[in-house]
Formats: C-alpha cells, sequence, structure tokens
C-alpha cells in the first residue's frame, strides 16, 4: 500500500474517531448526573435540606414532602435532592461539595444502607461507568485521592477523561443494552421494571445470603474501619461549612430487615458506625424500619413514590424536633 493510502486511512479513521467523540460528548450533555449537578447549581442561596447519596436517597427523598411538612410547622424550608443513583462514597463527596461552594447548607442528610460507608470506594478505572462516570468531570482530583488505583488504573483515568468517547461510554453501552433487552424480551413475559430499570437487577445489590452479610459486617468490625475517607470528608466539611449532617440508615424492605438486619451482627455493626458517625460531629438516625409496608417499596431496597412521600415526611418531622 503506498503512503498516499495510508496517510488517507489514518487521516479518516481518526476523523470518524474525533466525530464520533464530540457526537457522544453531544449525547452526554443531558446525563443524569449532569442533571443532579445541574439541580444542586440552581438551588437558591440557602439551603435548608439537601439529601445526598445513592439511588435509596434519589428515589426516597422527597424534597416537595420534606417542604411542606417544614411549611405546616410554620418553617421556611428549601430542600433539594442530591441523591444519585448507582454511585459510590466519591461521587457524593463531590456533589455534597458541589452545593456548599456556592450555598449555605443547614442540613445535610446522607442516606446508606449496609456496609456502603465502609466499603464503597471504587477500584478500577473500569469500574467508573454509567452514572459514576461524573469522577472524570467533576473534581476528578477526589478520585485520583481518594480511589483505589494503582498505576495503570491512575494513567487510565486520565487518558479516561480526556475522551468523551471513553468517560461518557456509558452513555453508548446504556442504548445498547436496552436494543439487547429489547431483543431478548421477544416472545417472553413482560420483566417488572420500577424507575431505576429492571426490579430484578437490584437483588444483585443486596448480599448473595445471610452468612455473606455476616462477613462483611465482620470484615468491618474487624478492622474498625466503619467510614471510609471519602465519607469523613464528607463529614467533616459539611460542619466546617456550618451545615449539620444526619447520617440515615434508610428504610428497607420487610424481608432485608429480616434476612440482614435482624441477625445479632449488624446491631453491633450498627452501634460501630453511630459511635464513629457521632465522633465526626454528625448525627446517626436509624430509620430502617420506618416504612414497615412491603407495598410501599418498588424492589427489596428503593421506596416507591408513596412510600417516599410517607419516608420524607417523617424525616422531616425529626429534623424539625431535634435539629434546632
Amino acid at each position: 500500500m503506498s503512503r498516499s493510502k495510508i496517510f488517507v486511512a489514518v487521516a479518516t479513521a481518526l476523523s470518524i474517531l474525533v466525530l464520533a467523540d464530540l457526537l457522544t460528548a453531544r449525547m452526554a450533555r443531558n446525563s443524569v448526573p449532569r442533571q443532579t449537578m445541574s439541580t444542586i447549581a440552581a438551588a437558591p442561596p440557602a439551603i435548608d435540606v439537601l439529601g445526598i447519596g445513592n439511588s435509596l436517597i434519589a428515589a426516597g427523598f422527597d424534597p416537595a414532602a420534606v417542604q411542606r411538612t417544614f411549611q405546616q410547622s410554620g418553617r421556611r424550608c428549601v430542600a433539594i435532592n442530591g441523591g444519585l443513583g448507582a454511585t459510590g462514597v466519591i461521587e457524593h463527596l463531590a456533589l455534597t461539595r458541589l452545593a456548599l461552594r456556592d450555598h449555605s447548607v443547614k442540613i445535610v442528610v446522607y442516606g446508606f444502607f449496609d456496609q456502603q460507608m465502609s466499603d464503597d470506594v471504587i477500584g478500577k478505572n473500569s469500574d467508573i461507568i454509567g452514572n459514576r462516570g461524573m469522577l472524570y468531570y467533576q473534581e476528578p482530583q477526589l478520585t485520583l485521592l481518594y480511589a483505589r488505583f494503582g498505576t495503570f488504573d491512575r494513567l487510565s483515568f486520565e487518558v479516561y477523561r480526556s475522551s468523551a468517547l471513553l468517560r461518557e461510554r456509558g452513555a453508548i453501552w446504556s442504548k445498547v443494552e436496552k436494543l439487547r433487552r429489547a431483543f431478548s424480551a421477544i416472545g417472553m413475559p413482560p420483566q417488572e421494571i420500577n424507575q431505576f430499570g429492571r426490579r430484578a437487577d437490584f437483588a444483585a445489590l443486596e448480599a448473595a445470603d445471610p452468612q455473606d452479610f455476616f462477613r462483611a459486617c465482620q470484615r468491618v468490625i474487624q478492622s474498625g474501619d466503619f467510614l471510609s475517607a471519602p465519607v469523613q470528608a464528607l463529614l467533616h466539611q459539611a460542619r466546617d461549612h456550618g451545615a449539620k449532617v444526619v447520617v440515615v440508615e434508610m428504610p428497607m424492605h420487610p424481608l432485608h430487615l429480616k434476612e440482614f438486619y435482624a441477625q445479632p451482627i449488624w446491631e453491633q455493626f450498627r452501634n460501630g458506625t453511630r459511635a464513629a458517625v457521632e465522633s465526626a460531629g454528625a448525627t446517626y438516625l436509624d430509620a430502617s424500619a420506618w416504612v414497615p409496608d412491603a407495598r410501599l417499596f418498588d424492589d427489596h431496597l428503593h421506596l416507591s413514590r408513596v412510600g417516599a412521600n410517607r419516608f420524607s415526611q417523617l424525616l422531616a418531622t425529626y429534623l424539625i424536633g431535634a435539629i434546632n
């Protein structure tokens, strides 16, 4: 092959890659993380209650119900839901910092479940996909500081964040996955879905069995590391900005409570976590059994819209009585 033909082939390939990169960036302009960040950025200068966490907060924290409950008690309230599904503790720190940067925040409600606050730190660059992609563009130095990256993953992270085609690959994959699922569902009974996707998918977020849950709790108890470094930073930085933090053990489906939280080791784990939270200057709130009706859950982890309204009213009532 002549040099001119090789040059044309390389130039064409590069042009296609550049175009794909631009199209991917355009497609991701209104991604879910960017929507959540815009919600926080567009909030009034003074936020009274800010919800932070993963999909449990995104689904379970109802700002309208919180505001309405405050107003019924004669108090003004601006409530913002900064929850983002399929994220970890570094993203939660980044979103909290975003709110604290341009707003005064009175109360931060940080929701968690199981061992999330102790073992949810990302370990590989390849795991940053979907909503976690915000780690590439929202204070990426936090990821380099807290992620458990080796040298290769640190280099990969820098390469990926320089290209929309790589950092936003989840946007492309989600469309391919939806198409794949549509074809695989032909002739099959319909599967239950909720606001986040297939209900069955969320079973993978729970422990495989009670023994697996026991071992996970035991590992944390033996290490004493109940709060990961990003969570500690979140608690301390919120406090330094004058915000009061309430760490909430989120409502769980009755079956989750029975299978996992009824184990004696969970009470031991809870006590250790509570002590760590309070040592960091925050308040620990056990709301795991606040919604005992299974019909108010979309799956074993996520509250339905009605359940979110119920929980948020109870949460607001607690905040009114406990936080001056």
